[in-house]
């Protein structure tokens, strides 16, 4: 599955929500209210969390390719540069909207 499709970002969404949700109520249980305790108990929660969830890699090797780029040819290749003009209001259009 791309990153990019329905399908991953329906994952990244719903994985997202679970943790949400359980980390309320896990908070609830702990009898958690304030923000001071919960930044206390949220290192717990976490190893707690990826003790009970993790599940080991599919390739335990490293299969990221080093970036071959400086981090000025970086900011070119992932820009999007267009040029505009400003009204005399100082308003600039796009995509036919102000």
């Amino acid at each position: 599955i791309c990153a990019n499709s329905p399908q991953a970002k329906g994952r990244v969404e719903r994985a997202n929500q679970t943790l949400q949700d359980r980390l309320i109520k896990e908070m609830r249980l702990e009898g958690i209210s304030s923000i001071e305790d919960a930044n206390a108990w949220l290192d717990s929660f976490i190893i707690d969390f990826n003790r009970r969830f993790a599940r080991p890699a599919k390739y335990p090797k490293d299969l990221h390719r080093p970036v071959l780029e400086s981090s000025e040819d970086l900011d070119d290749i992932f820009a999007w540069q267009e040029s505009r003009k400003l009204s005399k209001t100082l308003t600039f259009r796009y995509d036919k909207m102000i």
